[in-house]
């Protein structure tokens, strides 16, 4: 695999990974749903040795004891997760991937804590781009 290259919404912090992706999870957990403002987050593993940061660093947030979350402090956009218990490796998020269709989630982790709607995810209308204005409208 080619280098892989990431970074945040206005590109103020850009990544980039020497090494191979591993442990791609979309995760569940209420930490990471109030961290990010989405249903679900999805992750990657990388030794921490394997990451450099390119110009400026993320702040840091310790989310919870042991747990360090990295975010851009310009535009807010959630970038990484470090817990003490794997002191080499970091998990940065898929999404903030350049290509993030390079790498494929293979499991949940917390579904202990996912929101039950997210079963249902698939079985919704597709739309290419912006929803159509018959879709906007409050179904009664």
């Amino acid at each position: 695999m080619t280098s892989l290259k990431g970074g945040c919404l206005c590109g103020r912090i850009r990544y980039r990974l020497s090494g191979v992706p591993h442990t791609v999870t979309h995760c569940h957990c209420s930490s990471c749903r109030k961290a990010s403002g989405a249903a679900f987050v999805s992750w990657f593993t990388v030794a921490l040795q394997e990451l450099t940061w390119l110009d400026e660093a993320p702040a840091r947030y310790a989310s919870s004891p042991g747990v360090e979350r990295g975010f851009c402090p310009h535009c807010g956009t959630t970038l990484s997760y470090q817990h003490v218990q794997w002191p080499g490796e970091i998990d940065l998020t898929a999404g903030s991937l350049d290509e993030p269709g390079r790498l494929t989630p293979t499991t949940h982790c917390w579904w202990s804590e996912h929101i039950d709607w997210v079963e249902e995810l698939d079985s919704l209308p597709h739309y290419p781009g912006w929803l159509p204005d018959e879709a906007k409208r409050r179904q009664d």
